[in-house]
C-alpha cells in the first residue's frame, strides 16, 4: 500500500487530503521526503472514486460501453490524478493504480462511492453521468421559467437551496483585505514636454468615484446586479481585474486598489467544496445543486448573451437577502477571482494607488467543439441557454 506526497498527486483536491490527513515521511513513489497519505486510507481511496465520478462518465472508461478501462484513467497524458513520471519504480506506480482501480467498486449508496452503475434484477441500470454534467432538475428549472415569470415568485425556492448550503460556502473576508478594479480608458492625457524630438504621452488614470462602482441611475446589467443596482465588482489580482474588462489590444486600462473597510460574510462560489461531499454518493447526490450553483455563475457569458445573467442576477440577490455581505465567482479569464461587493461603502479607494496599463495583445484558448452532422439522430436540445 504505497504511500503517496502532495507533490506526487496531481488533482488538487488530492493534494488537499493529503495535507489535512497526511503525515510526514518517505514517499514511496518519488522516494522522497514529504507530507504522505497511504493508498490505503478510506478516504483517498473515496475521494479518488468522487474524481473519477466527478470527471468522466462511465461510458468514458467502462470497456462494455467503450471505454478503455478503469485503471487506464491512472495512466497517460491525460491521467489527471497522478505524476507518474516522478515514479522511481513502476511497479510501486503499479501498486499505486491498482488499489485504487481493483478496489470496492461498489458500495452502499451511504457508506461510499461506486464507480459502475450496475444491474438491477438482470436489467442494466442507467450508466454513471459525470457530476460536473449533473444539473440539478430544480435549478435547470428556474432557469427556464424565468423566461415566463418574474424572478421573485422563485426567490423563495431558490433561498432553500443555498441555505442549505450555507455553513459549506461561507467566506470571512477581513477588514484591510486589498480587492482590484479596472476600467477602460483614462481620465486625461497631456503631451510631455520632456520627451525630446519625439512626442510622449503620460496618461492619468481614472482614480477615486470614477473608478468605483457606477451610480444606480446608470448601472448596466451585469453577471451579479440588474439594470439600476450598482454592486462594486473587482478581483483578486490586477490581471484578473483587466481581463474581466475584456480590452482590445491597444486600450489603456485604469486601475485602482480598494480596502475593505470591515469583516464581511460573502458566499464563496469560486471553489468546488468537494471535499465536503466526497465520501459516499449519498454526499455527491447532495452536491449536485452546489455544483450547478458553481457552473451557473463561473459560466462564460459573451456580450452578445447579456441575456442570460437572469438566472446568476437571481442567485445573487437572494445570496443578498440571505444577509451576505458580497459573492465570490471564479474568473474564466483570470488566475484570480472575483469579488462582488453589494454595498461599495464597504470598501473605500486607496488614495494614489490608481495606474494605467497599455493592453500590448490579448491571448485565447479555444477547443474544438463537435460538428453537427447529417445523421438523423438528434432531439431537440433541451437546456436553457443559461447552462449550455
Amino acid at each position: 500500500m504505497p504511500l503517496l506526497c502532495t507533490v506526487c498527486a496531481k488533482e488538487p483536491h488530492l493534494k488537499a487530503l493529503i495535507e489535512i490527513d497526511g503525515k510526514k515521511a518517505k514517499c514511496d513513489i518519488c522516494e522522497e521526503e514529504g507530507i504522505v497519505l497511504s493508498s490505503s486510507d478510506n478516504r483517498f481511496f473515496q475521494l479518488c472514486k468522487a474524481l473519477v465520478r466527478f470527471h468522466f462518465n462511465e461510458w468514458d472508461y467502462n470497456p462494455h460501453w467503450g471505454g478503455d478501462g478503469y485503471e487506464q484513467i491512472f495512466y497517460g497524458e491525460d491521467n489527471i490524478f497522478f505524476n507518474e513520471s516522478r515514479a522511481v519504480s513502476a511497479d510501486m506506480y503499479e501498486e499505486l493504480a491498482m488499489d485504487i482501480s481493483q478496489g470496492a467498486v461498489y458500495e452502499e449508496y451511504d457508506k461510499g462511492v461506486t464507480v459502475f452503475a450496475g444491474y438491477f434484477d438482470g436489467v442494466q441500470n442507467e450508466l454513471l453521468r459525470s457530476i460536473k454534467t449533473s444539473l440539478d432538475p430544480t435549478l435547470l428549472s428556474m432557469a427556464k421559467r424565468l423566461k415566463t415569470e418574474n424572478h421573485f415568485d422563485l426567490e423563495t425556492e431558490l433561498k432553500e437551496i443555498l441555505n442549505s448550503f450555507e455553513r459549506i460556502a461561507t467566506t470571512i473576508l477581513q477588514p484591510e483585505e486589498i480587492l482590484y478594479r479596472a476600467r477602460i480608458g483614462y481620465a486625461a492625457r497631456k503631451t510631455s514636454l520632456d520627451s525630446g524630438f519625439e512626442m510622449e504621452y503620460h496618461y492619468a488614470p481614472y482614480s477615486g468615484k470614477d473608478i468605483g462602482a457606477p451610480s444606480p441611475f446608470i448601472a448596466s446589467a451585469g453577471r451579479a446586479n440588474r439594470v439600476g443596482v450598482s454592486f462594486l465588482y473587482c478581483a483578486t489580482n490586477e490581471k484578473t481585474a483587466i481581463s474581466e474588462i475584456r480590452p482590445h489590444p491597444g486600450d489603456r486600462v485604469s486601475v485602482g486598489s480598494f480596502r475593505l473597510k470591515r469583516e464581511m460574510k460573502a458566499y464563496d462560489l469560486s471553489k468546488s467544496h468537494l471535499l465536503h461531499y466526497f465520501e459516499s454518493d449519498e454526499l455527491l447526490d447532495t452536491y449536485i445543486p452546489l455544483n450547478t450553483l458553481r457552473i451557473l455563475i463561473n459560466k462564460t457569458i459573451t456580450p452578445a448573451e447579456r441575456s442570460q445573467y437572469s438566472i446568476t442576477q437571481l442567485i445573487t440577490d437572494c445570496i443578498r437577502q440571505l444577509g451576505f455581505d458580497a459573492v465570490i465567482f471564479e474568473s474564466t479569464v483570470g488566475t484570480g477571482t472575483n469579488t462582488v461587493v453589494f454595498n461599495s461603502s464597504d470598501a473605500e479607494y486607496i488614495d494614489a494607488s490608481a495606474r494605467i496599463y497599455l493592453v500590448d495583445r490579448v491571448d485565447y484558448k479555444f477547443s474544438n467543439e463537435k460538428i453537427v452532422s447529417a445523421e438523423p439522430d438528434y432531439v431537440e436540445d433541451i437546456l436553457p441557454a443559461a447552462m449550455r
